[in-house]
């Protein structure tokens, strides 16, 4: 998928969905935006911008000051990194958590000073993690169940390290909790665990990273509101967690609290987690879903939760998936496409609501 951007075209290296808006990175490090909170979008009366909410149905330039090389988006709020390895965020700020301490919306993004050598970054609601090139994990946000993985007082909004981790590769974060992937492979869970979405094999949440009882190597690791996802090094895909909408992709209970092996008809090269519902990408480039369906997330044209694996139908030889918390992106070979709740312009135009995949870029 190709976007032009002042007579040029560049690919899109990289796509993240949030609450209610979607980013796309391209090749050049530029970062656009649909939506709501976080997208670039002005929210509606911010004194010091002579501008007004526009409708939410074109792609927004972020401004930022250099070349982006990842983004995420989190729930009205966005996190991004520069070549310099920088992290900078934009977006709402309600509870403070951020990263800077007022609650109102930033635009443009800012720097957060204590962050430098970033190569990861998640964003969540009121939780929000890094991970900086020696493999250390550093958290923010509130530690309401040691959602924070460190000693911490329970609003910090000041980045932190996790002493007690091994060095990480990738980071995942849902509703109040965070997994961590090791370089070696290894997956350790923090926080809440109502539902089981730490895979420790009970309902305990913890304040401190303990390693899930998993005896094979992994290589990806995603989160939803209240389940996980993984990826084993064979290509395979295990989840766990809360199942009430067939998320597990199973009708074995309403939660699994270890790892259970999903039925994928072939190896699968990436995986995201939303509310609720999952979809993993298979080497072939097809895209599959299952779980909660109300907006019309999976792309299979109705509401339907579905409780297997469904091929989505629409998409060509895709290789890159995003789940939001109602809505999905991925880019295809026929383009940059969106489905389920649209409510915010978070998928570019059309209904409020779209049950298959539509092109966001023509």
């Amino acid at each position: 998928m190709n976007v032009s951007t002042s007579g040029h075209q560049h690919a899109i290296d990289s796509i993240s969905c949030g609450r209610d808006h979607t980013l796309a990175l391209l090749a050049n490090g530029k970062v656009f935006g649909w939506g709501g909170d976080g997208s670039g979008r002005l929210p509606p009366g911010i004194p010091e911008y002579c501008s007004t909410s526009n409708p939410a149905t074109r792609a927004v330039e972020i401004e930022t000051r250099y070349p982006m090389t990842s983004v995420s988006a989190g729930h009205g709020i966005s996190l991004g990194i520069t070549v310099t390895k920088r992290v900078f965020v934009w977006g709402a700020n309600p509870a403070r958590a951020g990263g800077w301490g007022s609650s109102h919306a930033l635009v443009p993004p800012r720097r957060l000073a204590e962050m430098v050598n970033v190569r990861a970054i998640v964003a969540g609601e009121f939780l929000f993690g890094a991970i900086d090139d020696a493999g250390a994990v550093h958290t923010w946000g509130l530690n309401a169940e040691g959602a924070l993985g460190r000693p911490t007082p329970h609003l910090n909004s000041v980045p932190g390290t996790i002493a007690s981790l091994a060095p990480a590769s990738e980071l995942a974060l849902g509703k109040g909790y965070m997994l961590a992937l090791t370089r070696a492979g290894q997956i350790y869970g923090w926080g809440n665990n109502a539902a089981g979405q730490l895979g420790l094999g009970n309902l305990s949440s913890v304040s401190t990273p303990l390693p899930l009882p998993i005896k094979t190597t992994i290589r990806a690791v995603a989160a939803g509101a209240t389940h996980s996802l993984a990826i084993a090094s064979n290509g395979a895909v295990l989840a766990w967690g809360s199942n009430h909408h067939g998320q597990l992709a199973h009708k074995r209970g309403a939660y699994s609290s270890l790892p259970v092996y999903v039925d994928v008809p072939e190896r699968v090269q990436s995986i995201a987690a939303g509310m609720h519902f999952s979809l993993a990408l298979g080497d072939s480039g097809q895209v599959y879903a299952w779980g909660w369906n109300a907006q019309g997330q999976l792309g299979l044209g109705d509401t339907a939760d579905r409780f297997t694996a469904t091929p989505v139908r629409g998409l060509e030889q895709t290789r890159l998936i995003a789940a939001g918390e109602t809505h999905a992106a991925a880019v295809a070979a026929n383009g940059l496409h969106g489905w389920g709740n649209n409510a915010a312009g978070q998928i570019g135009g059309g209904e409020r609501r779209q049950l298959r995949p539509l092109s966001i870029f023509a």
